[in-house]
């Protein structure tokens, strides 16, 4: 069995204010979002949104997009 990939251990990952709002700026993971395209100041999606998708995700569970920082 391999080790998870945390999102708090990911380069793409942000944070405003604490480790229960860790936000997702991987290009991919955003490439099809609106306000990540044409928001001034995006700020990434939701990290736990992204890890709960299983099927055709581009992150999701598995941590596909995952790299150490």
């Amino acid at each position: 069995m391999t080790e998870p990939k945390f999102c708090k251990d990911c380069k793409y990952v942000f944070t405003k204010e604490t480790w229960s709002s860790l936000r997702c700026k991987h290009p991919q993971v955003n490439s099809a979002d609106p306000w990540a395209l044409a928001y001034l100041d995006f700020s990434g999606t939701e990290c736990r949104s992204e890890r709960e998708k299983t099927w055709f995700a581009k992150c999701g569970i598995k941590g596909k997009l995952y790299e150490p920082k």
